[in-house]
C-alpha cells in the first residue's frame, strides 16, 4: 500500500501539469461590436420609388380577378366531362393507348359535329332561300290561273254536275265567265286579283250588274264552304246564263 500511493500522487501531477500547457497554448479570440455612435440614417428618394412603382417591371403584387360566368361554366363542363369520363373508362394509367385516345376524344367529336353542321348547311341551304326571289303562290297558279288559261271549263262543268261535285261546278262557272271578260277585254285577267279589282274594271252597266251578283253568289257557295244540292246548284246557274247571254250580246255589237 505504500507503494501504490506514491504513484498515484505522480500522475496526479503529471496531469495537472498537461492541463496548464494545454491552456497556455490556447489562442484567445476578440469579440467585435458594432459602434452605436455617429450612425447617419439612409435616406430614400420619394420621387425615384414613385417611379418604380409606375414600372411594370417593378410591379410583384398578383392581381386575383374573379371568375366570370364563362371561365365557371367552362370549369363545370370539363368537371362533367371528366366525371363522365371515369364512368366511362374507370381509372387508367397515362401514357397508355386508352390515355393518348381520351386526350383526343374532344377533337375528334368536334371534328364530327363541325361536319354535321357543314352537311346540315349543305342540304337545307339556308342563304339561298333567303337571296331567291319570294315564290308565287302554288294555289292560285296550279288551280286558278292553269284553269282559267289551258282547261276546257264547259267540260269540267259537265263532269262536276254529272259526279254530284255542284259547289265544284259552281267555281268552275265563276273562272269560266272570268276568262270571257278577259277575252272580250272587259278586264285583264291575273291571278293576284281580286274580285273587286275585277269589278272595278268592268265599265258596262248592265255587265257590272251581272257580274255582282255572281260574284256574291260564288263568295258565298266556295268561302262559304256550304254544301251545294242539286236544286241549290240549278238555282245558282240561272244567274250565270243571264251572265252569259248579256256577254254574248255584247260580243255581236
Amino acid at each position: 500500500m505504500k507503494k501504490v500511493l506514491p504513484v498515484i500522487l505522480f500522475f496526479l501531477a503529471c496531469g495537472s501539469f498537461y492541463s496548464q500547457v494545454h491552456d497556455s497554448l490556447k489562442v484567445e479570440q476578440e469579440i467585435l461590436y458594432d459602434e452605436a455612435q455617429g450612425l447617419v440614417p439612409l435616406e430614400f428618394d420619394a420621387e425615384k420609388i414613385a417611379g418604380y412603382r409606375d414600372q411594370k417591371e417593378f410591379e410583384y403584387l398578383e392581381s386575383v380577378e374573379n371568375d366570370s360566368w364563362w371561365t365557371r361554366f367552362k370549369r363545370w363542363v370539363s368537371s362533367k366531362y371528366h366525371e363522365f369520363l371515369n364512368w366511362l373508362f374507370g381509372d387508367y394509367d397515362p401514357g397508355t393507348a386508352l390515355s393518348f385516345f381520351i386526350n383526343i376524344l374532344p377533337f375528334i367529336l368536334l371534328l364530327i359535329l363541325s361536319g354535321l353542321i357543314i352537311w346540315l348547311f349543305s342540304r337545307l341551304n339556308p342563304g339561298a332561300k333567303i337571296l331567291s326571289s319570294p315564290k308565287e303562290s302554288e294555289v292560285f297558279l296550279s288551280e286558278e290561273e292553269d284553269l282559267v288559261r289551258h282547261e276546257d271549263l264547259a267540260a269540267l262543268i259537265s263532269i262536276a254536275v254529272k259526279e254530284g261535285s255542284y259547289r265544284l261546278a259552281v267555281r268552275y262557272y265563276y273562272l269560266n265567265e272570268l276568262r270571257k271578260l278577259d277575252e272580250l277585254h272587259h278586264i285583264t285577267y291575273e291571278y293576284q286579283k281580286t274580285n273587286k279589282d275585277y269589278f272595278d274594271e268592268i265599265k258596262n252597266k248592265g255587265i257590272r250588274k251581272h257580274f255582282s251578283e255572281i260574284t256574291k253568289l260564288y263568295e258565298f257557295i266556295w268561302y262559304g264552304s256550304f254544301a251545294v244540292s242539286e236544286s241549290d246548284y240549278r238555282y245558282i246557274e240561272k244567274g250565270f246564263l243571264r251572265m252569259e247571254q248579256v256577254l254574248n250580246s255584247k260580243s255581236h255589237e
